[in-house]
This record gives structure tokens, sequence and C-alpha cells, in this order.
């Protein structure tokens, strides 16, 4: 049986000097529960931490949580990724995000329907998200605290 989500996810990052930290949410409701995940990234020669890829990530670790042949309308307030995951949009960068959420969107068959909203709209992720970047600890230290 088909399971059926309604996601909403949300990126950002805060940056002072040389110190760049990025933070994602992602709000996971379906008919059998409903489950909230986010993290923390720090720059690294690994992965660059933008705004642009911190709401990526967020969408690949949505798409990742969700089961197999599943029906997903995931809500974002990012343009850029609804843009270029949905197809409407090429991007230039970020392509090892793009086809890492194109893989398992493949690989798991989900059928994934984007819908832009206001940033108003999207409030409960970014205030999980703000508050994980307002608090941590190495974001004090260096002073990346939003004004």
């Amino acid at each position: 049986m088909e399971t059926e989500y309604i996601v909403y996810t949300d990126g950002a990052d805060r940056h002072k000097d040389d110190f760049h930290i990025g933070a994602w949410c992602t709000y996971i409701k379906s008919t059998e529960d409903t489950r909230t995940f986010s993290g923390i990234v720090r720059n690294s020669k690994k992965f660059d931490v933008t705004n642009n890829r911190m709401e990526l990530l967020a969408i690949v670790q949505a798409v990742r949580m969700c089961h197999e042949d599943s029906k997903i309308t995931l809500y974002s307030d990012s343009e850029y990724s609804v843009g270029v995951l949905s197809g409407k949009k090429h991007a230039h960068v970020n392509t090892d995000l793009i086809k890492e959420y194109n893989k398992i969107v493949s690989d798991k068959k989900l059928h994934v329907h984007f819908e832009y909203i206001p940033r108003e709209q999207n409030d409960f992720v970014d205030h999980i998200m703000r508050y994980m970047l307002d608090h941590n600890k190495e974001a004090k230290e260096h002073g990346a605290m939003e004004d």
C-alpha cells in the first residue's frame, strides 16, 4: 500500500569570518506517524555550507526517511530548491545533492510533488532550525549568531 506524506523542510547557514555552520530541519507526517529530523553541518572541504545547500540537504534527508513507492507533497520556502528538484530550473552548482535526491527518488520509486510556500507558512521547521543555529555552542563561541 502506498504511503502518503506531507513534508515541510527548511535550511539555513550562519557565518562569521572563517567560521561557517548550517542547519536543516524536516517535518514528515503520514497516516502512520509524525516525525521531525534535524541536523547541524560545519563547513569543510567535504561539504561546502551555503543556504541553498542546506535547503537541498533538508529535502534529501526528508526523501531518505520516506518509505518506498510513496506519494510525497513537499513544502519548501526555497524557490531555488523547488525549481531545480522539480526540473523547472537548471543548476550548475550543488549537483552532488541534486544527483543524490534523484537517485533516492528513483531507487525508492517516490512520487514527489513540490509546493513553494512563503517563509511565514514554514514557521515550524524554520523555528527548530533557527533554534539549533542560535544555541549551537561553536556558533556562540565564534560570534556567528543572528543579529
